[in-house]
């Protein structure tokens, strides 16, 4: 029987496959079967692919055996199942067969933390990828063995023969030595820090030749440009690619669902230099995700943008489809899955990373968090207080005093009871939970996460406390707030209070004047509507963009939602725009000084 058997058609599903079951008898039933199990495997249909191998007769030939033993270890490795590689006979395999033998054998090595095994795996999956596998499997490659530290690069045995192997470890070794973040100098100005900047570019880039002279045929060559900054991200393709967007378009959650799915559509009105697509829109309330998969799947969807909600992302992070996946939220968990996933998400996290940034480049050395007191808060306080101690090395620490709800606010300042800043320390994860307080006048910088109407009990009670305390006002403390409390048509004791306040919120609120597109009536007025309109924008111009998305990339696309960034295990991040409220109702640009 001919390898080329079990080459089969990825665009086929397991209903094609298992129609030619159903129409075959023989040997010729046997091999379709195996083709149907190969194509369950790849859908999670696990029970219903065991059900066939179970049922496969004795005597297979040498090329069924291993087509059968190639799909139980990759059943055993996506259930969490133990597996021995030992009974499938290497020179046996054709070369998409060995292809998927050391996806599994990478797959249980990581899990094992075999460092000297996943390194020559993944030479070997250079060696049998073809097409799209090759940009993975080099994407992959780097992003392995960039993260190795020395001495687990020194835990690898390099051959005389193995120049591939060799050239990925001096390639690793020349960017950690020289990629490493800027060290600022307390009186650095930002030409300083432009001109430090411009001279660490010109530095990899001197490096990257230099490698590259010494390893001129490594298939790493295809990222240089995107490592040194010299190539962002392009667009795909200028063919239509063909899209499945996945978002809940009934129930509860369909404001958000259709405000996305409307940015989506009106984005090419904004860029119409950039391609159309051939969208399919899939409502995630009215069918399991399964279906809407095997839909995509028989469609031929090069992409699905989606799902929305966090329970059905998680969901299809496990069902990992064939097809390519931009997920609209986040996933707690960094494990790694066989096809391609990214996340793009309007995250409070990545707020607060990103206001630890802007604070930290305004000098300021002690900042205040003041969150709401539930498992949000403590969220937005872990992620400021990680990104803060990353900044600072760890020569200074933010602090966190929470409050709680509207009523309770309200009744506080009833009865004149103002805001006394007396913060604890955040311990990150791990760290001893002790309480240590600090007095107000300690505080530099306040980063307020909280609703409009928190907002409007919460700045009063801070000046009533600041007088209470010393008969001073809080003008030597900057206060910052975030997007969640700038709303449309705030009312003007509002801008009185919040005078000289900074804010965060998205270039498209931010920059609304510069756009010529006229925006849907139901949600130009509603900002957090517009937030989502926004994030349809920016999933669209990604989905253009998405096989040139990889991971550890800074500010590749200026989007609606911030300046887009990728993270490890293709995390998107973003960087806000800053402005400051005048008590006159006008909003003036605050420059970020990065």
């Amino acid at each position: 029987m001919s390898k080329k058997v079990f080459d089969y058609d990825d665009t086929k599903g397991a209903s094609y496959y298992l129609t030619q079951v159903d129409s075959s008898s023989g040997q010729t039933k046997i091999n379709w079967q195996l083709l149907a199990v190969r194509a369950l495997v790849k859908e999670n249909k696990f029970a219903q692919a065991n059900s066939i191998l179970s049922s496969l007769p004795s005597g297979l030939s040498i090329e069924q055996q291993q087509e059968k033993l190639l799909s139980q270890a990759e059943i055993a490795v996506k259930t969490g199942k133990s597996v021995n590689l030992n009974e499938i006979l290497i020179p046996s395999l054709s070369n998409s067969q060995l292809y998927r033998y050391y996806e599994i054998k990478l797959s249980l090595d990581g899990k094992n933390k075999r460092i000297n095994d996943q390194a020559h795996d993944y030479i070997e999956l250079g060696k049998y990828a073809t097409g799209n596998q090759e940009k993975q499997v080099i994407n992959a490659s780097w992003s392995f063995f960039s993260k190795l530290n020395p001495s687990q690069i020194s835990t690898i045995i390099v051959y005389d023969n193995e120049t591939i192997l060799q050239g990925w470890i001096d390639l690793s070794y020349a960017f950690q030595n020289n990629s490493k973040a800027i060290a600022k100098q307390e009186d650095d100005t930002p030409e300083i820090i432009a001109e430090k900047t411009k001279k660490q570019k010109e530095s990899l880039k001197q490096i990257a030749n230099d490698w590259l002279r010494q390893h001129p045929d490594h298939p790493a060559k295809a990222i240089i440009p995107l490592l040194t900054g010299e190539q962002t991200l392009s667009i795909d393709s200028a063919n239509a690619k063909k899209v499945a967007l996945l978002l809940p378009l009934n129930g509860s959650s369909r404001i958000f669902g259709e405000t996305i799915r409307q940015g989506y559509s009106d984005a090419i009105k904004f860029f119409p230099q950039e391609p159309q697509q051939n969208l399919l829109v899939l409502d995630t309330t009215t069918s399991s995700l399964e279906s809407l998969i095997q839909q995509a799947q028989e469609q031929n969807v090069e992409l699905i943008v989606g799902p929305l909600l966090k329970e059905e992302v998680i969901k299809i992070k496990q069902l990992a489809p064939t097809i390519p996946v931009l997920a609209l939220n986040k996933v707690d968990d960094n494990s790694s899955t066989t096809n391609k996933m990214c996340y793009f998400a309007l995250s409070p996290e990545d707020e607060a990373k990103d206001a630890a940034d802007h604070i930290y480049a305004q000098n300021k050395q002690s900042p205040l968090l003041l969150v709401p007191q539930n498992d949000l808060g403590q969220r937005v306080a872990q992620s400021f207080a990680k990104q803060w101690s990353k900044l600072s090395s760890n020569t200074s620490r933010a602090y966190v005093q929470y409050f709680g709800n509207t009523k309770t606010l309200s009744a506080n300042m009833n009865r004149n009871v103002g805001i006394s800043l007396t913060g604890a320390p955040i311990f990150i994860d791990s760290e001893p939970t002790l309480y240590s307080g600090l007095g107000g006048i300690g505080f530099d910088a306040i980063y307020i996460y909280s609703s409009y109407d928190e907002l409007t009990l919460i700045k009063p009670m801070l000046d009533m406390g600041a007088s209470k305390a010393g008969g001073s006002s809080l003008s030597a403390t900057m206060i910052y707030s975030s997007s969640k409390s700038h709303v449309a048509h705030a009312s003007t004791d509002f801008y009185y209070d919040m005078n000289h306040t900074e804010y965060a919120d998205i270039p498209m609120i931010a920059n609304r004047s510069s756009y010529t597109v006229t925006l849907p009536s139901n949600i130009e007025n509603d900002y957090s509507l517009l937030r989502l309109y926004a994030m349809g924008i920016d999933a669209w111009r990604l989905a253009n963009r998405f096989n040139q998305l990889d991971s550890e990339q800074i500010d590749f696309l200026n989007g609606m939602t911030g300046k887009l960034s990728t993270t490890e295990q293709c995390k998107l991040t973003r960087s806000l725009s800053w402005q400051q409220y005048l008590n006159d109702s006008s909003q003036q640009p605050t420059p970020k000084s990065e």
